[in-house]
C-alpha cells in the first residue's frame, strides 16, 4: 500500500538492507513488511518470526510466588533489561509494575519489537514510555546512561537441556542466525555489577550452572532459575 513502500524503505535504509529483497546476504533471511506488521521469514524452511504483545497486565502480583519478581526485589522501582532479546521479559516486567528500560543491541530483533510495540501502544495494550526500548550494545550503554539506582537484569542466551516446543526452538534457530549467541555474558555481568547501587539478576536454565561465582541468592521455578548478585564495591 502506500504507507508500507515507505515505510519499508525507511527500515531497509537503516538496517542496511536491500529493498527489494529486503534480506540480509550472510544469513538468508528476510524481512517482510506488510500492511499490518514486520516479520522475519526463512525461505528455506518456511519458518516465520513476527513479535506479538497482545496482553500486558497493569499492578503487581500479591502472592509474592512468582520467582523473577522475588529476585528483582517487591520494593524495586526501575529495572534495566540488558539482553531485552524479542521484548518478553521486558514485558513481564512491566506487568508487574515496573519501570523498564530494555536494550536489545540486533538491530534486526530490535526492528521486530519495536513494531510490536508500536501495535501494543496503539491498541491501548501498552503506555507510551514504559517499556523504554534503546538499541546498542549494553556494555557501553549501562555506562554512558544512568542506571545506578536500577536493578539491572540479564537474560543471555544459552542452550537448554529440557526439551522446547518446536516453536520455540525454530525462534532459537532464527535468532542463532542472526548471529545471536551472547557469548559475552559473563562480562556484561561484570559490568552491570560496576553500574548499579541496586542489584543484578540473571536468568538461567534451572539446571545450568550459574554464570559467574559470587550469587548470593537464587529463586528457582520449573524451568529456569533467576541468580541475584550484589553490585560491585567501588573503590574510594
Amino acid at each position: 500500500t502506500d504507507t508500507v513502500q515507505p515505510a519499508a524503505a525507511a527500515l531497509a535504509q537503516r538496517l542496511n538492507l536491500r529493498l527489494g529483497e529486503f534480506s540480509s546476504p550472510a544469513t538468508g533471511l528476510r524481512l517482510v513488511r506488510s500492511d499490518s506488521d514486520l516479520s522475519l521469514h526463512d525461505p528455506g524452511s518456511g519458518a516465520r518470526l513476527r513479535v506479538n504483545f497482545r496482553t500486558a497486565g497493569h499492578g503487581r502480583s500479591t502472592t509474592g510466588r512468582d520467582p523473577l519478581r522475588r529476585a528483582i526485589g517487591a520494593d524495586a522501582e526501575d529495572v534495566v533489561d540488558a539482553t531485552a532479546g524479542l521484548g518478553g521479559d521486558a514485558i513481564r516486567l512491566v506487568a508487574v509494575g515496573y519501570r523498564v528500560t530494555a536494550i536489545e543491541r540486533n538491530q534486526i530483533v530490535s526492528a521486530l519489537v519495536e513494531d510490536a510495540l508500536e501495535r501494543a501502544r496503539a491498541q491501548g495494550i501498552l503506555d507510551a514510555d514504559n517499556p523504554r526500548w534503546l538499541v546498542g550494545d549494553a556494555r557501553l550503554l549501562l555506562r554512558q546512561i544512568q542506571f545506578r539506582r536500577a536493578t539491572i537484569y540479564l537474560d543471555p542466551m544459552f542452550p537448554p537441556k529440557r526439551k522446547k516446543s518446536a516453536a520455540v526452538r525454530k525462534e532459537r534457530a532464527l535468532l542463532r542466525r542472526l548471529g545471536i549467541d551472547e557469548g559475552d555474558a559473563a562480562e556484561l555481568l561484570a559490568i552491570a555489577r560496576e553500574c548499579t547501587t541496586c542489584r543484578v539478576v540473571v536468568k538461567r536454565p534451572v539446571d545450568a550452572p550459574p554464570l559467574a561465582d559470587g550469587a548470593v541468592a537464587a529463586y528457582a521455578g520449573k524451568l529456569v532459575r533467576f541468580d541475584v548478585y550484589h553490585p560491585a564495591r567501588c573503590p574510594s
